[in-house]
């Protein structure tokens, strides 16, 4: 993706776009933000790539717990403001905003014994004749 500025980074995989950026300065960060999102738009038109806005989300990632944001940054995508959200799921992870991995590993803690079950169907049938 040529055009996104240098201070911001982004990651492409599929259908599935991530864009970041980080700052000690809400405004500053809010600025990146909108910034590059002008420029993903503008690529996403040359490459007659359709954006969905309703699937964007936005999440402030801080480990500092009682850090609050009295105005968090607000960004728009094709003039549709984006929330913020608490978490989101790129990839197959969930990234909770304080990076503790919870929701993540909750889900994946609830996963787990339907696929033993499955595993323990494998190896039965795999083992007889």
């Amino acid at each position: 993706m040529n055009g996104i500025p240098p201070h911001t980074e982004h990651g492409l995989f599929a259908d599935d776009t991530a864009l970041w950026a980080s700052s000690h300065q809400l405004a500053n960060l809010n600025g990146r933000l909108q910034q590059s999102i002008n420029e993903f738009e503008k690529w996403c038109k040359a490459w007659k790539l359709k954006q969905q806005p309703i699937k964007t989300e936005l999440v402030h990632f801080s480990i500092h717990p009682r850090k609050k944001y009295k105005n968090p940054a607000q960004v728009k995508v094709e003039n549709i403001i984006i929330q913020p959200a608490t978490f989101t799921r790129y990839l197959g992870m969930i990234m909770d905003n304080r990076l503790t991995w919870r929701t993540h590993l909750k889900r994946v803690e609830t996963r787990i014994p339907a696929r033993l079950i499955l595993l323990r169907f494998l190896n039965r049938t795999a083992i007889e004749p």
